[in-house]
């Protein structure tokens, strides 16, 4: 805009500044004298009306010839779009300290039921602005940020968080956020996957080499064979072909463990044990029964709490084979213990109550060290029957897990060569002769074999 010969006035194109531009030398003295009063008139006249800079046109320096800001828009600022603010641990790196297993390779993002597991921040508000002539420039509010809970997800309204309903691991696309039960690798362990811990279930389509261990609080299900690896499992384990342990291979089930045979290796079921073809030198444990139908149980030991069945059981070589009924060797040990415990524990409280007993008829009101001693048995008393509580509970437990030796058999299905030895709890026999489609039990204080056909 044009004001005057000895100055002009212009805006942006976007109208967000004013500037004002001075010819120097065509300034009069008179121009001088009016300048400031003048160009303020002739702002508002030419409908600049907002940012004035009022501190630069009160002391606007007339020497200087470049163009002078005179009046700045105020820019809208659009709002902030919505975000997904995730909380829990998607780390996979692995701490490679100074013990660190080279085998330890990933971690698996787990998480828990309950699990607060991502928080929707909610979009803001932009704030409008406006130009120099005092237009409204509308500002852009955030965008909502879509994703939905996927499968064992909840989401909850009033906090705007995504919740786990279940354990597992955690998927997070630009969709859905989901917890999956079951981790898979479509592949043997290697180098590549390293040792696998993971709080659902695993299924590898492949083999477990020699050194790896495989942990799932879950089940665990391997379509190929195992070495001497460690399988760990909250619930079942599951191989389709199976294990050749090398005497340090392990697996260890909460539930049932299902194989196809099993050689040279250590196995521990909480429930029962399936094996399809053979069980060769290994020390397996079945808290319920153990099932070989159609294979050889050769070398080492098999123990179950309840019925075992095989086709044969031992060889015509004579090896040593032992079979054991009635009792977990482990969980019977750790009884022995927990009794020997209580025994001593509930002699003490015993003692511990006689000392209270003693103190009560001592003069106690007048006695400050008879009172004290007095707190001090009373909170000794406390703790022993805290520990003697504990240790019933864990009787219990343990009471619960050891079979009956009256209540188990031995069904074998072919033959049960010499030098088999049998054990239902204290009763010991040691096979001398072969014998033929048979069935083992305790009856009347002895270990007694019968034709399973007369």
């Amino acid at each position: 805009m044009k004001v005057d010969n000895s100055w002009r006035i212009y805006t942006s194109k976007d109208k967000m500044a004013a500037y004002i531009e001075i010819e120097k030398e065509a300034l009069s003295e008179e121009d001088i004298a009016l300048f400031h009063e003048s160009i303020e008139n002739q702002l508002h006249e030419h409908g600049i009306v907002h940012g004035i800079k009022e501190d630069i046109l009160t002391s606007i320096d007339l020497t200087v010839i470049e163009p002078i800001l005179i009046a700045e828009g105020t820019k809208p600022i659009n709002g902030e779009d919505g975000r997904l603010e995730i909380l829990a641990n998607l780390d996979t790196s692995i701490n490679r300290e100074e013990h660190w297993d080279y085998r330890e390779v990933m971690r698996i993002p787990n998480v828990t039921k309950g699990q607060l597991l991502a928080k929707l921040i909610l979009p803001k508000k932009g704030v409008d602005g406006v130009d120099v002539t005092g237009r409204d420039l509308k500002a852009k509010d955030g965008k909502q940020k879509k994703i939905r809970a996927g499968k064992n997800v909840v989401w909850k309204e009033d906090v705007h968080s995504f919740y786990a309903v279940s354990d597992g691991q955690i998927s997070i696309n630009n969709q859905q956020i989901q917890v999956l039960p079951v981790f898979k690798v479509n592949e043997s362990i290697s180098m590549k996957t390293g040792n696998l811990d993971f709080v659902g279930n695993i299924e590898i389509q492949g083999d477990v080499p020699s050194g790896f261990e495989i942990k799932a609080e879950g089940d665990i299900r391997i379509q190929g064979m195992v070495e001497g690896a460690t399988i760990i499992a909250g619930g079942s384990v599951f191989i389709m072909e199976g294990i050749a342990g090398k005497n340090i291979g392990s697996i260890q089930a909460g539930n049932d463990i299902v194989l196809g045979y099993c050689n040279h290796s250590h196995i521990q079921a909480g429930n029962d044990l399936y094996v399809e073809k053979s069980i060769l030198h290994s020390d397996c444990t079945a808290i319920g029964h153990v099932f070989c139908k159609l294979g050889n149980i050769i070398g080492g030991t098999v123990s179950a709490g309840k019925t075992m069945e095989a086709k044969d059981i031992g060889n015509r070589l004579g090896i040593t084979t032992e079979i054991a009924f009635g009792i977990n060797k482990n969980e019977y040990e750790k009884e022995k213990q927990l009794l020997n415990r209580k025994k001593t524990l509930e002699e003490d409280v015993e003692k511990i109550r006689k000392v209270g007993d003693r103190l009560r008829n001592g003069s106690i009101d007048n006695d400050p060290k008879l009172r004290l001693s007095l707190l001090r048995q009373r909170k000794l008393l406390k703790q022993t029957e805290e520990e003697l509580q504990l240790i019933d509970q864990s009787l219990f437990v343990i009471q619960s897990t050891i079979g009956s030796e009256n209540k188990a058999s031995l069904t074998v299905r072919n033959f049960i060569h010499p030098n088999v030895i049998i054990s239902f709890g204290k009763y010991k026999r040691i096979i001398k002769s072969a014998h033929h489609f048979v069935k083992i039990q305790v009856s009347k204080n002895e270990i007694e074999i019968i034709p399973l056909f007369e």
